[in-house]
């Protein structure tokens, strides 16, 4: 009987040793962290030859982030995600709240933190701003969000016309014919990213921001902008990458002729 005791014992003892050994004692340190991680809907070269008819919904790029860029299906409307609402800026300028179910061909987002908060004085132009930006990044080898906020003496702003199937042209022809609004002395802010160089096509490369003021008057992709007043920066570190493709038949045959980027400074 004894020995019996000890046979269990010694089993059960064995046991929680292969049971110990095969738990892990601590969590990977690379899991995803939400407001840590880049989103991205759509490839960049896809968006540029075409793609134009997406199938994310508003509902769900707000699963993916609070703050974010891009374009509305048939690119009717700059999108702009400030503080998780979706607005729209239409090619006549018009402003209104992206519905949960209006769908998305492209964007980009994340959910906002604010590592660094700095204060910017005068920039003379959109190179200016962007070179002061870069003396804040701590490498020019990760993703970064920003949200930028003031009063700006000028902004000049790009939308995009509404196409219809079948799309001819792409990005290439279609953002040199875009409609431009422009404003003098606008409180607002400017929601943007940062993506490295070797991002290639998949992104923009370096900066890209939309603009958005505060009475909800004027928005769009910011095509230049000055101010010589102090503004905040806020910046947040992107240390995980993450992208979805459109499920359709325009993604899965497209071909990726057509090169687009803008300004890389």
């Amino acid at each position: 009987m004894m020995i019996q005791r000890i046979l269990v014992y010694s089993f059960t003892m064995f046991l929680l040793a292969i049971i110990s050994c095969s738990s892990p004692t601590k969590k990977s340190n690379i899991a995803v962290k939400p407001q840590a991680t880049f989103y991205q809907y759509n490839i960049w070269a896809a968006f540029v030859n075409k793609v134009f008819d997406g199938q994310l919904k508003v509902s769900e790029l707000k699963e993916h982030g609070n703050i974010g860029l891009g374009s509305f299906d048939y690119l009717d409307g700059e999108l702009i995600m400030l503080d998780g609402i979706a607005y729209r800026v239409r090619e006549d300028g018009v402003i209104s709240e992206g519905k949960d179910n209006d769908e998305i061909v492209y964007a980009d987002a994340c959910f906002f933190k604010t590592d660094t908060a700095v204060v910017l004085n005068n920039f003379m132009n959109y190179d200016s701003l962007r070179n002061q930006l870069n003396q804040q990044l701590p490498t020019a080898n990760h993703f970064y969000a920003f949200k930028i906020q003031g009063v700006f003496d000028s902004v000049t702003l790009g939308g995009l016309h509404k196409q219809s199937t079948p799309f001819k042209q792409g990005l290439d022809v279609l953002i040199p014919q875009r409609p431009v609004f422009k404003g003098q002395y606008v409180a607002g802010t400017m929601v943007g990213f940062f993506c490295p160089q070797f991002i290639g096509d998949i992104n923009t490369a370096a900066y890209h921001f939309h603009f958005i003021s505060d009475d909800k008057k004027l928005g769009g992709h910011v095509m230049e902008i000055s101010s010589g007043k102090k503004l905040t920066v806020n910046l947040q570190k992107l240390l995980h990458y993450q992208f979805d493709m459109p499920a359709s038949p325009a993604f899965d045959t497209v071909r990726f002729d057509k090169q687009f980027q803008y300004n890389k400074k």
